[in-house]
């Protein structure tokens, strides 16, 4: 048995909190005051109610809002949070972790890269180790505080540490802690290169914002067309030209899709539009403003475009799903998302790059000769100035 602490109480930590207590661990659920969730219905009936995949009723252990109480003690820390809450959860949280602690993200989107930065701009290095996973382990619903709705648990799931060293010697332990098989990869960039969610939502939900809010439409089979699945494809290529580029681990959006549910497709189309997990509800977006939008674009596209620059290759497809966000949203995604200085990556050669992300080391010696994005704002640049003014 573990001890084990979730951090975030909405659907996500709900269904992990569900597993891992069916497994027999103790498990502990922290949020922030200020963002609870369903922590104040999962406390006063001292666990969760489950359907789905995993029925029943499954107590927590603890139930607070005060992350000293709640990571005392534990072996494993699982933040499952919207990217845009993963930087200051690892402040609120960094004075009680201890040496020896596994913090992971879940649907991390390069989370441990701006764990490193503030351990590096903070000088607070602890001997903790790092883990990024790349989705959910469950297409997953909580309709209703201290409920959730297991719909389907994947086959399997993508993780990587950084350094990339640590994962081999906390692969055991972490594995049995779930159902889906973790299939491990070499460095958090190629992790973050493989995250499907990137490829998923951004385009579909754009190219369907008129019906947003209107009709509870079925976000797969109903948002798709071949014409927009034409786009998926071309945006699939862009993203699998940025590994090649820069040597990173890659697989086509179906080989991933196969991964996670064991069905094969013969293309996105016939995906969106017969995937049982993921056409079980609508999983519909009421609006431009949601993670679909504010955090896959953010924490995977603007990523994905500032890797593209550093290997030096055009991604069209990328980029103007990112200008048209921005446009829609009115929020300068390029200004505002995970870019290589969020990351702690700017200034750095490809080659400085690599060598960081797999021993966490900065390699010695000059490599100016390669290239090197210094900023985000040579980033925007690649925007029009109209562009760039319209927005925010």
């Amino acid at each position: 048995m573990k001890n084990i602490t979730i951090i975030g109480c909405g659907h996500g930590g709900q269904a992990l909190a569900v597993e891992l207590v069916s497994q027999g661990h103790s498990v502990s659920m922290y949020a922030d005051a200020n963002h609870p969730g369903g922590l104040e219905a999962i406390k006063a009936q001292k666990g969760i109610y489950s359907k789905g995949e995993l029925e029943g009723f499954f107590p927590i252990a603890k139930v607070t809002t005060d992350a000293s109480d709640a990571i005392r003690g534990s072996d494993f820390i699982f933040i499952v949070l919207p990217s845009f809450a993963h930087e200051s959860t690892f402040i609120n949280i960094l004075p009680f972790v201890t040496n020896g602690q596994t913090i992971v993200t879940l649907a991390a989107n390069y989370a441990s890269l701006v764990y490193q930065r503030l351990l590096d701009k903070t000088h607070k290095h602890k001997k903790i180790n790092l883990v990024d996973i790349g989705t959910l382990p469950y297409v997953c619903r909580s309709d209703n505080k201290g409920n959730v709705e297991i719909i389907s648990i994947k086959q399997q799931i993508t993780v990587a540490s950084l350094p990339g060293n640590v994962l081999p010697k906390i692969y055991d332990d972490l594995q049995l802690l779930f159902s889906s098989q973790l299939i491990a990869y070499k460095d958090v960039l190629s992790l973050g290169l493989n995250i499907t969610s990137g490829i998923t939502h951004p385009v579909i939900t754009l190219l369907n914002a008129g019906r947003l809010g209107k009709d509870n439409f079925y976000f797969y089979k109903d948002g798709i067309s071949h014409d927009i699945a034409d786009i998926l494809e071309r945006m699939d290529k862009e993203r699998q030209q940025i590994a090649k580029e820069l040597g990173l681990e890659v697989y086509t959006y179906l080989e991933l899709m196969q991964q996670h549910y064991g069905i094969k497709y013969n293309c996105i189309y016939d995906f969106f539009t017969q995937s049982k997990p993921h056409n079980a509800l609508p999983l519909c977006p009421p609006s431009t403003q949601h993670r679909y939008i504010t955090q896959d674009v953010a924490n995977l596209l603007v990523p994905w475009q500032n890797l593209a620059a550093i290997a030096g290759i055009q991604v069209p497809v990328i980029s103007n799903i990112i200008n048209m966000a921005s446009l829609i949203n009115q929020t300068n995604y390029m200004r505002h998302g995970s870019d290589l200085l969020h990351l702690g990556l700017h200034n750095r050669c490809r080659e400085s790059i690599k060598t960081f992300v797999l021993s966490g080391e900065l390699p010695h010696g000059d490599c100016e000769h390669l290239s090197i994005v210094t900023n985000s704002s040579a980033m925007t640049r690649q925007m029009s100035p109209m562009f760039i003014n319209s927005i925010n």
